[in-house]
């Protein structure tokens, strides 16, 4: 797996990692919302109730994942559909008993991507952090 530099597609609000590439992410929150697309914006529009999408196209069910991208440096946020956000609770369940990084790609499902997210072990799996007195060190 590729973890690219600071590219522009991985260092954004709304991150949109190739297939093979990946990001490091920590879960902040997750709603329900309703989205929908905004003409006159642009861009999808985020709501909380149905009397509020008046004007917007597509007005779809979603779950919204907040996350801390760690290429951007700030929060990112991420659109899942229900079988996505479930593959994600799995992968932080896992995270809650095991640790670890959890790592956040899209991968070809059909003829198109879906979010996708791995648990990487630890980098130094067995270390622990230890108390001891600046004067033992020196």
């Amino acid at each position: 797996m590729l973890l690219a530099g600071a590219r522009n597609n991985l260092a954004r609000v709304f991150p949109r990692p190739e297939e093979g590439e990946v990001i490091p992410v920590q879960f902040i929150d997750m709603q329900e919302k309703l989205a929908g697309w905004s003409p006159e914006l642009k861009r999808s529009i985020y709501v909380d109730e149905y009397k509020d999408t008046e004007g917007l196209k597509r007005v779809r069910e979603i779950n919204l994942l907040k996350v801390y991208n760690w290429i951007l440096d700030g929060e990112s946020l991420i659109e899942l559909s229900d079988m996505e956000r479930g593959q994600f609770e799995e992968v932080m369940d896992t995270f809650i008993k095991h640790g670890g990084e959890i790592l956040f790609t899209r991968k070809r499902v059909g003829g198109r991507l879906a979010n996708y997210f791995i648990l990487k072990n630890s980098s130094k799996p067995g270390t622990e952090v230890t108390k001891r007195s600046m004067s033992d060190i020196i």
